[in-house]
């Protein structure tokens, strides 16, 4: 699949789409838990079919969570990424992603503030953490995430 704008609006809808395509992306080969390896594990349906509650608020969240059948943790496709702990949305990380690598001269922080609707310190710190990952071997962790960290 090609990543780029378009095919971002075609596919990510919602959300959840977005957690669906970063699962397509991240788990080509099937789920891997991020905590021990492990590659059995299974998807935690929410209780009302779409979304969960979540946080100490209870806000309602379309993460897709999954349960590692060894070590019984609980991840989700952005555990252990550069993704991980954000309250950004992972459907505009994508889009930025995209306009970041696909800019000739880049992107500032200040054009991320204007087309996506985030502060400017989210802005740069996005900006920050992608040029971050950029910086480090695929595989070793960032977008690609440390599987096997502990």
């Amino acid at each position: 699949m090609k990543l780029n704008l378009t095919e971002i609006r075609k596919h990510v809808d919602t959300e959840a789409d977005a957690y669906a395509l970063m699962e397509k992306l991240r788990w080509a080969d099937g789920v891997v838990c991020p905590h021990c390896g492990n590659h059995k594990a299974y998807f935690l349906n929410p209780k009302n079919g779409n979304s969960r509650a979540t946080g100490p608020k209870k806000t309602m969240s379309q993460r897709r969570v999954w349960k590692c059948a060894s070590c019984r943790k609980q991840f989700s496709v952005i555990t252990g990424t550069i993704f991980h702990g954000t309250k950004v949305s992972l459907s505009i990380w994508l889009m930025v992603m995209v306009q970041m690598c696909s800019a000739k001269n880049g992107i500032s922080a200040r054009e991320v503030e204007r087309m996506h609707g985030v502060t400017p310190e989210t802005a740069w710190f996005m900006l920050h953490r992608l040029r971050e990952a950029m910086k480090r071997d695929p595989l070793a962790g960032g977008i690609a995430g440390n599987d096997h960290r502990r």
